[in-house]
């Protein structure tokens, strides 16, 4: 972390277009996200930093190949696909500079860096207090137990008996866990588990700390899931997609080239059988996932591809919606396990369950 002095010496030796032009990029990204990056100095000063190099890297014909592209792509999805559609597209317009994939990747993890710091500071985790019978020694090993298995999504204040829970400020907590039942109505959610936190009161838990069912069942709609077909090509499937999706009336005719025209940039396709294609602009109201499953894994850039998610993005979208929804995205990139089950499935409602997993 830089100190303002520090800022301040090092932005004296920054080429004002180059602070112009990072300051565009980052007021494109508020205005199409609300994430509020023009107020980060520290991701400010550390992406002109890259781009100055970066654009005489350019000019001089000089590609600097990025090892960990593949692995910023698979877990970063989000700030990939900002720094491909927004950052990418700005240097364009305002240099007539296309950058390749390698430095994409890098300015991808200027914004990922700045989001886990937003993440901190907004203590994103469900404050929360457990509450047992008696038996300090019991709270501690449920305590430890929990800190253990949901450290990024509980913020454990402390535990408490029974009989003090009526002096306890609400107003600071989230939710109440507790080992014995309570009967009294408390003005937050109270999850009853046994001391030993079994499979089924870590489920409860998880659905109240963790969106993702939620974010399933809200994206991946019936009417727009295709299970066990039988394609031979990426422009095969996208052109289906697309049909469909005219054939509801929800987007112009223009949607699958703008789809392909992604490919071209980038292709979507990030390993484990998945692909997540999308268009260039966005086109619907409301954000939903088209979903198709094949029979047999087909080319797709330089993978093989069974499980294709097609993001129809909102025209509104935020990054409250967003964030949560690529998250979910990317957990299911990671679990190799559980897209052999999906490809599995023949009914929506065996996909939903399964990925309900994820």
């Amino acid at each position: 972390m830089h100190s303002n002095s520090e800022m301040n010496e090092i932005e004296n030796y920054l080429e004002d277009d180059i602070q112009q032009l990072t300051k565009e990029i980052l007021r494109r990204m508020d205005d199409v996200y609300s994430l509020n990056l023009s107020e980060d100095n520290e991701l400010m000063l550390s992406l002109s930093l890259h781009l100055e190099p970066a654009i005489n890297r350019y000019k001089h014909q000089m590609n600097l190949r990025n090892p960990l592209l593949e692995e910023i792509k698979n877990k970063y999805l989000f700030s990939y696909e900002a720094a491909l559609t927004i950052a990418a597209e700005v240097i364009k317009e305002s240099l007539g500079i296309t950058i390749d994939e390698n430095e994409i990747g890098y300015i991808a993890l200027h914004f990922e860096a700045a989001l886990e710091r937003q993440k901190q500071n907004q203590k994103s985790k469900k404050r929360c207090l457990i509450v047992c019978a008696s038996g300090l020694g019991t709270a501690q090993l449920l305590l430890l137990k929990l800190q253990d298995r949901f450290y990024d999504e509980l913020n454990i204040l402390g535990t408490t008996e029974y009989y003090n829970l009526k002096n306890q400020d609400f107003d600071s907590l989230d939710l109440v866990i507790s080992t014995i039942p309570i009967f009294d109505k408390l003005p937050v959610p109270v999850i009853q588990v046994s001391t030993l936190l079994g499979r089924q009161d870590v489920n409860k838990i998880e659905k109240l700390v963790s969106l993702d069912i939620t974010i399933i069942e809200k994206y991946m709609l019936k009417e727009f899931t295709y299970l066990q077909k039988d394609f031979s090509s990426k422009e095969e499937v996208i052109q289906f997609l697309g049909k469909e999706l005219q054939k509801a009336g929800l987007v112009n005719n223009d949607f699958v080239d703008s789809v392909l025209e992604r490919e071209r940039y980038s292709t979507t396709s990030f390993g484990n059988l998945v692909a997540i294609p999308h268009p260039m602009d966005p086109q619907v109201e409301e954000t939903f996932w088209s979903v198709v499953t094949l029979k047999h894994p087909i080319q797709w850039g330089d993978k093989l591809v069974q499980f294709v998610c097609l993001l129809n993005i909102s025209e509104q979208n935020q990054m409250e919606e967003s964030k949560p929804m690529y998250d979910v995205l990317m957990k299911l990139l990671d679990n190799r396990p559980l897209i052999q089950k999906v490809l599995q499935c023949d009914t929506y409602e065996a996909l939903k369950n399964t990925l309900k997993k994820v």
